[in-house]
């Protein structure tokens, strides 16, 4: 009997999925997740709309380990500007991240763009250290709903310092992204970092109804869970992963759609 209730709601669960909402598109979809992955897949944004957006994140319940970041996007034509600034860290160490990009469309189906960092990592009582380093990303549009990406990052092997004796790690991420129905999303993301571990991550995202947007991302280092809230051309969304070894890095983000059309 719990077999047939379980499998009824799996069901109609699939068939609520697969109905068209007002206010609910690919592209509404496409531009949450590529806005949320702006660091991690910037290449995606050539897909996606101008936006403007923060993340404030609180790593294990420390406050010494604070992440906040103010990111942006700048359509025009085929072209687009990137700039974000971060910190992670506290007032007395840390680390600030400045980076400008330029990517270009080439076509409807393929796009590159590069990215060009500022480091600087500062600690109480020490000089701070000034580094400089790039990051380059393609991604091709297979079909209307799959979209393929890479992005290398530090492939010069730039040092810590510009003249420090410690190489910046290289890392190399790849990704795809996966529309099979106009409210659901799944992307897969594996990276490896030199020297360090890999790292590959999930995440499944759906929009249940016109305004909400929830998504579950699971890595073999966490599990996070996702919760957005759309009104006209604003994203409000909180986030909470759970390192499996550690604690909770709950999460608060929100963006700005200016071209986004509402209700398309």
């Amino acid at each position: 009997m719990k077999t047939k209730i379980l499998i009824k709601i799996l069901f109609f669960s699939c068939l609520y999925v697969a109905v068209p909402v007002e206010g609910c598109s690919q592209e509404d979809l496409f531009c949450a997740h590529a806005a949320e992955n702006m660091d991690k897949s910037p290449v995606l944004s050539a897909f996606s709309n101008t936006c403007v957006g923060f993340h404030v994140r609180n790593d294990f319940g420390m406050k010494e380990l604070m992440f906040a970041d103010v990111a942006g996007v700048w359509h025009r034509k085929k072209n687009l500007l990137m700039i974000s600034v971060n910190h992670y860290g506290y007032a007395n160490y840390g680390e600030m991240q400045l980076s400008v990009g330029y990517g270009r469309n080439f076509g409807d189906r393929f796009a590159m763009t590069a990215r060009i960092f500022y480091l600087m990592a500062h600690a109480r009582e020490y000089p701070s250290s000034h580094s400089l380093c790039v990051d380059v990303a393609v991604a091709y549009k297979v079909t209307p709903k799959l979209w393929l990406d890479a992005t290398v990052y530090n492939p010069f092997m730039l040092h810590y310092g510009l003249l420090g004796q410690n190489v910046i790690p290289l890392r190399f991420t790849v990704g795809c992204t996966y529309m099979p129905l106009q409210k659901f999303l799944v992307s897969l993301t594996t990276s490896k970092l030199f020297p360090g571990e890999w790292e590959v991550d999930g995440r499944f995202m759906i929009q249940p109804i016109a305004p909400l947007l929830l998504a579950v991302n699971c890595s073999n280092a966490r599990l996070g869970v996702y919760i957005g809230l759309t009104y006209k051309k604003f994203l409000i969304s909180v986030e909470a992963a759970w390192h499996y070894r550690i604690s909770v890095s709950p999460q608060m983000g929100g963006f700005y759609f200016p071209e986004r059309r509402v209700g398309a």
